[in-house]
Parts: C-alpha cells; structure tokens; sequence
C-alpha cells in the first residue's frame, strides 16, 4: 500500500511539473540558468503597396505648412478628441504601384523603403521648395492580427516603430490556457507571397532570433493543444451519453410501469 502511495505521489510530481512547463514562457535551456544578455536582432520593415503613411511637412511659415499638408487643418482641429483609429482617413495610402500623391511634391515612391528612408526622401524633396524643411513620417497601418488560443482574436493596432511578439500577444491577452506556446504560426505577407513562420515561445533563444519582432500586417495563429481536442470531443460525448442514459431509464420507466 505504502509502494502503491508513493508511486501516486511520483507520478503527480511529474505531471505537475510537465504541467508547470506547458504554461512557462521563455524558459531556461539549463536548470540552474541565471541571468543572460541576448542580442537583438531587428530587421526594418520594407514599406509595400496598401500601407498608410502619415506625412507632414513642416517649416517656420505656417503658410507654407499649410501649402505642403493640406490636411494640417482638420489635423490641428480633431487631435485633442480624436481616437488614434481616426488619423487613418488623414493619412497616404500606397497605391499599388508603390507610390503616395503628396501636394506640391507630387507622386513619390514609397515601396521598397523603411519609414526612416522614406523620411529622408521626403526630406530631400521638400528642401527643393523651402530651406527650413523638417519631414516627418509615420507608418499608421501597423496591425497584427490574431486567431486561435488567444485570450482577445481579432486585430491589434500597434503605435510604436516596432513590437516584439511577447508586447503584441499580451495585447491581445496572452496565451489562454488551451494554446500551445510551443507551436505559435505566423503568416507574414510580402508583395508577391506569404511566408509562414514557426514560433516556440518557451525557447529563452527566441529573444536573439529574427523572428522575436512582428512586422506590420502580420496574422499570428496560436495553436491548441492536443489535449483541447480530447476534452472537447469528451464534453461532446458525456452530453450524448448522458442523453442516451436518459432515454434508457425513460423507456424502463415506462415499461414497467406498463406491465
């Protein structure tokens, strides 16, 4: 009985700990890890065609400031009350030639470049006109979409120049716990393909790797967990069971009751 007793225990211990680890993000490769520096590993994001690009143009002479960004205006007049969603009808959208119509410079492209190149273009061709030119530009349609164990699917606005996959999924509520943090897929689209990109969120490597920053448009599906399935299909079956076992008992009643 005393064998029987501890074997229960050793086996609780262990499930108990395989338990602990399916909920754990970034774990240590080694039990006794301490503290560790990673390297950061960023890549710009390229601008593509249906991005939308806020850009103002501004100098000392507010006329001309009001030459160069005709929606300074309504700008000035909505910012205090405005949500953040709202500055998306103020904004440029690259068409799909990969070009932005702006007043005074006319058609630029825009595709192809980072928000920092794109700045420094703008720069260069506003300086043609006025001397004390400073451009400015923001990406405004950076969302990442999510689906499956998540505590919040559906899209995550991002007002930042960049985010990691940890920020955004705390976002959209983490992890529920259903999900497999070991197998998170993120579809990434390019102008002519989609690249699909496999993520493990308990890897403590995953902080030094390319794939620890999300990129605009990205959609993150977090898989469920084998174990989901079974207790589903479980639910599923009680209820039929419990169903049949009552029409069962029904149809006894009833026959005996006739007899």
């Amino acid at each position: 009985m005393k064998k029987t007793g501890f074997l229960l225990f050793i086996v609780f211990v262990l499930f108990s700990c395989g338990q602990y680890k399916r909920f754990t993000y970034i774990q240590p490769s080694q039990a006794n890890m301490k503290d560790s520096i990673f390297n950061k590993v960023f890549t710009p994001y390229k601008l593509q065609p249906a991005d939308i690009l806020r850009v103002n143009i501004i100098s000392l002479d507010k006329n001309v400031t009001e030459m160069f960004n005709n929606d300074v205006a309504t700008s000035n007049s909505s910012s205090s009350g405005a949500s953040g969603g709202s500055y998306y009808l103020l904004g440029h959208s690259i068409d799909k030639e990969g070009y932005i119509s702006l007043p005074v410079l006319g058609r630029v492209m825009m595709a192809g470049l980072t928000v920092d190149e794109a700045t420094a273009l703008i720069q260069k061709l506003a300086e043609e006109y006025i001397k004390d030119a400073r451009a400015e530009v923001k990406l405004l349609s950076f969302k990442i979409y999510f689906l499956g164990e998540v505590g919040g699917a559906g899209m995550q606005t991002v007002f930042s120049d960049r985010a990691n996959i940890l920020e955004v999924i705390s976002m959209a509520g983490g992890v529920t716990y259903n999900g497999n943090r070991k197998k998170i897929t993120i579809l990434r689209s390019y102008l002519n393909y989609t690249k699909v990109i496999e993520v493990d969120l308990t890897r403590r490597d995953l902080l030094s790797s390319a794939q620890y920053y999300l990129q605009p448009n990205d959609i993150v599906y977090v898989e469920p967990l084998k174990t989901t399935t079974f207790r589903m299909r479980l639910s599923e079956y009680s209820g039929i069971m419990s169903l049949i076992t009552s029409m069962v008992a029904m149809v006894v009643l009833i026959t005996n009751t006739n007899k």
